[in-house]
């Protein structure tokens, strides 16, 4: 009998052996700062696990939707979500990770989850994700975030609390508008344009050489700028989305700049790496954003111009890229 007894102890610590040992493998996410209530920090833990866990295995099934709580999460945040997920399957791999929270206008957020796209290509596959929760812990909003060293750069440039505000709303704007594009969501890009929006952007015409020497420069290499109206952008915009499964658009070098004279007009720089299957390009974006309507920043400009040629030489600099100073203000 005793040694019956023996065996199925032996047996249950294996198999809880085994059981942390699986959870360790699989990876968790833990909140170790940023909020004093365990109950709410347990149901933010235990609500981004499952998430995670069910990316995992919705990939290894090769599943094309992926169901979700609405228990956990919003009907919005389902529906965002599953539309990231039609493009491509996302992966989070088998690391522990320990987030700060942070407080948000809505709730909560946590940042730089790190998540393989594997629709993406194999230099930009891991990226990372911002994950928003109301103050009851559902989650409300996932998005592709940017670096997290950036991040904290913008945000320690704050010249005042409501400038760090609105620094926090810019970069969840900049980071939602960024993943619209991945999600191919034509109804938020539409939403965040201002209907008068100026939409400026730069193609490389490559002329004919006139002799051997031509090809050693740049001369036969002009930027053509061609302006869009709102209506006229979404469109051809739309047209992309219908013709491409996956839509990969990355954002890095962010620069955010508040205007001397309106403190409600903000400048976005960034350089943008853009990539479907048919077609890819690099170049820097320029987004003039108001702010007059704290509660729905429109976008009033909105530019972008080439990094470079097909050949691989530099026709934009940094210095060269449209900013406040470019557009004239009338109100």
């Amino acid at each position: 009998m005793r040694t019956i007894v023996m065996k199925r102890i032996q047996s249950l610590l294996l198999m809880l052996a085994m059981s942390v040992g699986l959870a360790n493998a699989n990876g968790q996410f833990k909140i170790v700062e940023g909020i004093s209530d365990n109950q709410l920090k347990a149901t933010m833990e235990s609500n981004v696990n499952e998430m995670l866990s069910l990316f995992n295995e919705a990939a290894n099934l090769h599943a094309k939707n992926i169901k979700l709580s609405k228990e956990k999460f919003t009907n919005e945040a389902v529906k965002e979500i599953g539309l990231i997920w039609k493009g491509s399957a996302m992966v989070f791999p088998s690391v522990n990770i320990m987030s700060r929270c942070l407080k948000t206008s809505r709730g909560y957020q946590v940042r730089g989850i790190p998540i393989d796209i594997e629709q993406a290509d194999d230099n930009e596959k891991r990226q990372e994700l911002t994950i928003d929760f109301l103050t009851n812990g559902k989650i409300c909003n996932v998005a592709i975030a940017i670096d997290m060293n950036r991040y904290e750069q913008i945000m320690a440039e704050k010249s005042s609390d409501i400038d760090y505000a609105r620094r926090q709303v810019i970069i969840d704007f900049v980071e939602n508008f960024r993943t619209a594009y991945n999600r191919k969501d034509i109804k938020l890009l539409n939403s965040v344009f201002s209907d008068k929006a100026l939409i400026i952007t730069g193609k490389v015409i490559t002329e004919k050489p006139n002799s051997d020497m031509d090809r050693l420069t740049l001369r036969n290499n002009k930027v053509v700028y061609i302006k869009q109206t709102k209506q006229e952008y979404i469109q051809k915009l739309n047209s992309i989305f219908k013709m491409n499964k996956f839509v990969n658009v990355k954002f890095e070098d962010i620069d955010v700049v508040q205007h001397p004279k309106y403190d409600d007009i903000y400048g976005v720089t960034l350089k943008q790496y853009w990539h479907t299957s048919h077609y890819s390009d690099e170049g820097y974006l320029f987004l003039m954003i108001d702010f007059r309507d704290a509660n729905n920043p429109l976008i009033q400009v909105r530019t972008w111009q080439p990094y470079k040629n097909n050949v691989g030489q530099v026709i934009t600099k940094k210095e060269d890229v449209y900013h406040l100073g470019s557009f004239r203000i009338v109100r």
